[in-house]
This record gives C-alpha cells, sequence and structure tokens, in this order.
C-alpha cells in the first residue's frame, strides 16, 4: 500500500543454536507495482521476513508484478501474502472477494510460505451491498474464506487500516488488524496504538501487523518501500499467519 495499508498460543522454546532473530518481532514490508522489480534475495538477506504483495483493486485493476512478488519472494525464503485494495464505495463486498480470488488463488499453496490474504482498507465514502464498513469487510472476508475452504485452504484474513482510520469499524470486525502507525516508534518494542487509542475496535492495545513506516530503503529495491513487524515472534507468525 503506498498510502496506508490490515491481519495462539503455545509455549516455544529456543534453543542455542536458533538464532536472536527469531525471538525477535520478525520484520517485513508490503509492497505493489510501485517497487517495480524486486530483487527478493536481497531482500531477504537485509533480514525481512515476510511481504504481502498487492494482488488487485477494486473491481477492475490486476497488479502486474504480483506473481512475480509471490514467486520469487518465496523462492528467497520470505513469507509472501497477498492484498486486495476495498473498494467499498463502488462494488459489493461479493464483487470484490470474486475479483481477488479468481486473480490471487493460485498463490494459494499448502507450502508453508503463503500468508493469509489481507484487505487493505482506506476509502471510506460510503458502502454498497452492506449495512456499515464492518459489514463490507466480513462479508468480503467470509466470502474469500468460503472459495479458500472450496479449494482445500483454511485462511482468517486480515484488515490494513491506519489507527485512526480504524475509528470506521466497530468490535464485531472478524478480520485480524494490520495497522499503520508511522509514529517512529521502535518496531521491536513500540505500538501502533500511540495515537487515536479511542478507535481500537479490536480492544486495548491489540494489533497482529503493524506498518511502522512508509519510507523504508533496503537492499533490493529502489525507492522507498513500506516497513511492517508482527506483534510476535516468527515461530508465532508461522505457526498463526502461514495458510493451513
Amino acid at each position: 500500500m503506498k498510502k496506508l495499508i490490515l491481519c495462539a498460543g503455545t509455549s516455544l522454546i529456543f534453543s542455542m543454536a536458533v538464532s536472536p532473530l527469531m525471538a525477535q518481532r520478525p520484520l517485513g514490508i508490503d509492497v505493489s507495482s510501485y517497487q517495480g522489480t524486486i530483487n527478493w534475495s536481497r531482500v531477504a538477506a537485509s533480514g525481512k521476513q515476510f511481504s504481502f504483495a498487492k494482488a488487485t483493486e477494486g473491481n477492475y485493476y490486476q497488479d502486474a508484478y504480483f506473481y512475480g512478488n509471490i514467486n520469487n519472494g518465496k523462492a528467497a525464503g520470505v513469507l509472501m501474502g497477498a492484498y486486495h485494495y476495498a473498494r467499498p464505495d463502488l462494488d459489493a463486498p461479493s464483487t470484490d472477494a470474486a475479483y481477488f480470488w479468481s486473480f490471487a488463488q493460485n498463490y494459494f499453496q499448502h507450502d508453508g510460505k503463503s500468508l493469509m490474504p489481507a484487505l487493505d482498507f482506506e476509502v471510506f465514502n460510503g458502502v454498497v451491498g452492506a449495512t456499515s464498513y464492518t459489514d463490507w469487510a466480513n462479508q468480503w472476508s467470509a466470502d474469500v474464506q468460503s472459495s479458500a475452504s472450496a479449494a482445500g485452504f483454511t485462511v482468517h484474513p486480515c484488515v490494513y487500516t491506519s489507527a485512526c482510520l480504524a475509528c470506521n469499524f466497530n468490535n464485531s470486525i472478524t478480520l485480524t488488524p494490520w495497522v499503520a502507525d508511522w509514529n517512529g516508534e521502535n518496531p521491536q518494542t513500540g505500538t501502533p496504538w500511540s495515537t487515536c487509542t479511542s478507535c481500537e475496535a479490536w480492544g486495548s492495545g491489540v494489533w497482529t501487523f503493524w506498518q511502522y513506516s512508509d519510507r523504508g530503503h533496503i537492499k533490493g529495491i529502489s525507492g522507498a518501500v513500506d516497513l511492517d513487524t508482527y506483534f510476535s515472534t516468527y515461530a508465532m507468525l508461522v505457526s498463526s499467519e502461514v495458510m493451513q
């Protein structure tokens, strides 16, 4: 996402042979055609362990770089997910969900590298085919889950939104939170809920992914890229957010 972009518990025992990075919050990026051709081997070597790549937008746009990003990212060892840019002002959720699934379905793989899909929710100009923004997002998620289930996958999408725009949702939202807040806090110790705490529809301090900057510069990518982190360890990311 260029403007803003959103996704239990087992005790984990680490041996001395495990890299210290495994016990930290894993770092990632989110990308689209805006980044052009990416050298994913260099991205992985820079320490980025996961990424979301844009697949579709509304009912009218397919990202030409999507499958290259997905396939090359996975080949480099990066966990890869797909995101859809929602247009609730133009389409019913079923329309956007069907469009996303039709284009992105081949990225759904039982390969241990496919992250849950994400819904990028940035447009709040009214809804079509739903009673609220929460209802629209929930319907989209349910449709994607149904299509995935029919293909043999269990998924739970996340929704991307900024901390303040999250006030457009209520606590009945079923998608997990990917929160954008470029607040300058440390991605290992900070939180995306340093602002607009009244908008925490998922509960106080709750987040799954955090887009902490839109000004990242890393090897393998020309220009700026969005930077993200996950709330727990890499082991938890794999066990909780990789498709089953």
